[in-house]
């Protein structure tokens, strides 16, 4: 199959790993990419425009690509998947319906209260007044979320009321998240350990691979702003096979099967962010993409052809009741640009070698190729990712690798899956 992969984060590159382990790849070509992708392989900027249906399915079809996989979630909220059915070439990703799990906030929120999946009791407010009143009677902490997408900056997680007002002001007054802040959730305050699960769905079945323990403050110990994600592991040990019966059980079946009846049968992607408290998980959010860095260690965990799995998904259709993984444990650490999330520097020069061991790998995420060299063009620049026997050993890996090949102003946390060892 000639294959078209759409995004440019580590996300993108771990996804380009594995799938070109597949007999089933003639071709791989990459719209925007990044600098670990090869020239031949990238697919100049403005060759066409994403957000124009149009522009996407005559370049597609002039192109004559078999398969088109995409990484991150606005083309799926603005109905890639769609615009592909409507020219016949199987795209794997779910509907715009079905996406609007993640474009909207509140809408996930109505389906999880239909579907009576568990999660975090909330409200929904359109206008800054009536969002002030209600929280005058609630007690802190409390959770104030930007309705649409917000490039995963658009949660707070408010300590005291002055917080929360805070933040109510950058949504609503300010408009920091443009046509996303027209609505806000405010949720209750869930106690626990979060973990990341992906299901793969084809429309009636799923396929979870292993659960995994994101990292989204920028600093060591949890401290600092939340970031997209500074490092992750899998699988995650808090997930035991109790516990992650109960997430197939009470979340990804009643969600699955809810959509079908209504006639959206979700193909694609399926991420539950979950919280776990004694036991119980309930729902932080559900995304309709690969979470990143998440995916950078689950790729190297992967036994099976994931590009035959994608296939199949699109189709709506697997032939397999199961996924193939390694026995093992992987880890990401994301080296950033010093300052990230905040102002940070672009057009660092990385010069770092290749990996000693054939157990790391090197993600490229916000990189670019410039007069044949790589320079960073990103928040998040690399990402280390390791496999090893024991979750210690591919931590080990990770970290011999940083310590080893210094990139300057950057940073990257020193305690990732701490919490797990």
């Amino acid at each position: 199959m000639k294959v078209l992969l759409i995004g440019n984060g580590g996300r993108e590159s771990a996804i380009a790993y594995k799938i070109k382990q597949s007999k089933l790849l003639s071709e791989l070509k990459v719209f925007p990419g990044n600098g670990g992708f090869s020239k031949e392989e990238i697919i100049p900027k403005n060759t066409f425009d994403l957000k124009n249906k149009e522009s996407v399915q005559n370049f597609v079809t002039q192109e004559k690509f078999d398969f088109i996989i995409v990484g991150p979630e606005e083309p799926l909220v603005d109905g890639i998947t769609d615009w592909m059915e409507e020219i016949s070439i199987p795209c794997f990703g779910p509907s715009k319906y079905c996406a609007n799990i993640e474009g909207s906030k509140d809408f996930a929120k109505k389906l999880m209260k239909e579907f009576e999946v568990p999660t975090a009791s909330y409200e929904t407010f359109y206008d800054y007044e009536n969002a002030i009143k209600y929280l005058q009677n609630k007690k802190m902490p409390i959770v104030i979320k930007a309705d649409g997408l917000a490039a995963g900056k658009g949660v707070t997680v408010a300590l005291s009321e002055k917080e929360a007002i805070n933040a109510l002001e950058s949504i609503f007054i300010e408009r920091k998240f443009g046509s996303s802040g027209s609505k806000v959730i405010i949720e209750e305050f869930m106690e626990g350990e979060e973990a990341s699960i992906f299901a793969i769905c084809d429309g009636n079945n799923f396929l979870v691979l292993p659960a995994a323990q994101d990292h989204k403050r920028a600093l060591d110990g949890d401290l600092g702003p939340n970031t997209g994600g500074m490092g992750a592991y899998a699988p995650a040990p808090i997930l035991n096979a109790e516990i992650l019966e109960k997430v197939k059980e009470k979340i990804f079946k009643p969600m699955l099967n809810g959509l079908k009846q209504k006639g959206y049968p979700y193909k694609g992607l399926l991420y539950a962010g979950i919280m776990i408290n004694n036991n119980e998980p309930k729902v932080v959010e559900f995304n309709a993409r690969f979470g990143d860095p998440e995916t950078q260690a689950i790729m190297l965990l992967l036994e099976d052809d994931l590009l035959r799995i994608m296939f199949e998904s699109a189709k709506g259709k697997f032939t397999s009741d199961k996924i193939n993984i390694k026995k093992g444990f992987s880890t990401i650490v994301v080296l950033a640009a010093s300052g990230y999330p905040g102002d940070y520097p672009k057009g660092i020069e990385i010069n770092i070698s290749n990996p000693e061991n054939n157990s790391t790998f090197i993600f490229h995420a916000g990189t670019q190729t410039r007069e044949d060299k790589i320079v960073s063009n990103g928040g998040r620049i690399l990402g280390i990712t390791s496999f090893a026997e024991t979750l210690q050993q591919s931590v080990d890996l990770c970290y011999h690798y940083l310590n080893n090949n210094h990139v300057q102003n950057s940073y990257f946390r020193k305690d990732i899956a701490g919490r797990a060892l």
